[in-house]
């Protein structure tokens, strides 16, 4: 950290361990590691986190820490992405980059010693970049890179690098490094990882139909596959997905019925990806849910079966 720090702004800089307890609520002891760095007569705050913490609460807590201890705190980040770095310094949040960059700017000082790479805002993740991260759940990826990420769904590198800058942009907790390359690594606890990423996850389902016949295609959908992953019943009329790809084979526009007048003989899903998954008979556990509606969500035995399918298939 001194050297780093020393080396980048060219100046000499006293760093040393301090002990708040007694200053700060328990709460920072527990999160943070500090140290004082002295200047040129300046004192400044380095609080090092002892684990990952998102960034909305690592805002919070730097406020509070400058204002019960009335210095100014930059933070010491291991790893960060792009779009965290941005959010800091349009925040003006000093922060030190683990060996690659550093923005202090009380100080007047924002440098960058390492290459950096340009990612594309984001309004909404791909379909692609949704298969990735749910293969790389189900699949436990630790260490995969762009190149290995590419093999595993049979993409191109290109494709793999744009998902894995998908996943930089919104700041999901399973992108790493391992030398200069990006990797993705999912941690153990998959529940944790699912309740903060499920906010940016989209319904895979992009349009419903309703057929006059029961067509008995390989993959159900919908309430049909919550039937095969738990012990509820399933509609009168089973559900089905077909990728986006497949759909136009079925040649569906002359099977299609009004279900105000008729009983369809099946749902066709039009999904956006189809994710290989052990019960191959039917959507992924995590998609399933996503597909699902509110209202269906709300009734009591489906949120059951959910929370069975999920205990036994996902977490």
């Amino acid at each position: 950290m001194k050297e780093f720090i020393e080396k980048s702004i060219g100046m000499e800089v006293d760093i040393k361990d301090i002990d708040y307890n007694g200053r700060l609520p328990m709460i920072y002891s527990s999160l943070y590691d500090f140290k004082i760095a002295s200047m040129h007569n300046i004192e400044w705050l380095i609080a090092i986190p002892k684990e990952k913490i998102n960034l909305a609460q690592l805002r919070k807590n730097h406020r509070q820490i400058e204002k019960l201890l009335d210095l100014r705190c930059a933070l010491y980040i291991k790893n960060t992405s792009t779009y965290s770095k941005n959010a800091m310094i349009a925040d003006g949040i000093p922060f030190i980059v683990e060996d690659k960059e550093i923005y202090l700017p009380f100080l007047g000082i924002l440098l960058n010693s390492a290459r950096e790479r340009t990612i594309k805002p984001v309004q909404r993740i791909s379909f692609l970049t949704q298969k990735l991260i749910l293969t790389a759940i189900y699949e436990r990826w630790n260490g995969v890179t762009v190149t290995k990420a590419a093999e595993q769904l049979d993409i191109t590198k290109m494709s793999a690098s744009r998902c894995f800058d998908e996943i930089d942009f919104f700041d999901m907790p399973i992108l790493g490094t391992k030398g200069k390359s990006r990797v993705i690594n999912v941690p153990d606890d998959i529940k944790e990882l699912w309740s903060s990423i499920e906010v940016y996850m989209r319904n895979p389902v992009i349009n419903s139909f309703y057929i006059n016949d029961n067509l008995n295609l390989p993959v159900f959908g919908g309430m049909s596959a919550l039937a095969e992953y738990s012990m509820i019943s399933d509609n009168k009329y089973p559900t089905y997905v077909v990728a986006k790809k497949d759909i136009k084979d079925l040649a569906l526009k002359d099977r299609l019925v009004d279900i105000k007048k008729d009983e369809p003989g099946c749902i066709i899903q039009e999904v956006g990806y189809v994710v290989s998954f052990d019960k191959g008979g039917a959507i992924d556990p995590l998609s399933l849910l996503l597909s699902l509606s509110d209202d269906e969500k709300k009734d009591e035995r489906i949120e059951i079966s959910i929370r069975e399918m999920l205990e036994e298939y996902v977490w």
